[in-house]
């Protein structure tokens, strides 16, 4: 996959995704090993792991949500793009996916603002944030989570609109592939 990231960038993206990369490995090990043991006390030992699903959950969130701006740097999400398999003019296909990609990036903005907004709402609700039951762990933990997903999402799928439109329509569009950029 070829993605033209801007000079200044690039380093920084690289190091995010290395960040990224480890953390969801770690993070997807660690949950694994949770339900696990989780089922060995409980079936062997007739034992429950006190609360242990709250904070599972909120690594899960981080997973889900990392994850998907993993998915948004690769570009790997599910697409029904059969209208670019019926069209031939390489330009009106470049337009179409730039113009996909561009109502993304909106999304994406307005995702990310709704993100913050749950991020703020906790932050000045300190010291009174809602916590769980059990370990009285902080709701902003998760929140956070949805929030820096949602900006790396966006952030990706701009770095992607740049570079498609920097790159412009070529003959590689004519053979019905996946384009260039994408």
């Amino acid at each position: 996959m070829y993605l033209d990231i801007p000079r200044p960038l690039r380093s920084l993206v690289n190091f995010l995704l290395q960040i990224k990369q480890y953390f969801l490995a770690a993070a997807s090990l660690v949950m694994a090993c949770v339900f696990f043991f989780v089922v060995i006390l409980r079936y062997w030992f007739q034992a429950d792991l006190f609360a242990y699903e709250e904070w599972v959950l909120m690594l899960a969130f981080w997973v889900y949500f990392l994850g998907g701006a993993m998915g948004s740097y690769e570009n790997t999400h599910v697409k029904a793009d059969f209208l670019l398999s019926v069209m031939e003019d390489p330009r009106k296909k470049w337009l179409v996916v730039n113009f996909t990609v561009f109502l993304e990036v909106l999304i994406g903005l307005v995702l990310t603002y709704w993100g913050w907004l749950m991020v703020e709402e906790e932050v000045v609700a300190y010291p009174n944030w809602q916590r769980t039951t059990g370990l009285e762990l902080p709701f902003f933990i998760p929140k956070l989570g949805i929030f820096l997903g949602f900006v790396f999402m966006t952030f990706y799928t701009a770095l992607h609109l740049y570079s498609g439109l920097r790159s412009g329509p070529s003959d590689v569009w004519e053979d019905n592939e996946t384009p260039p950029h994408i």
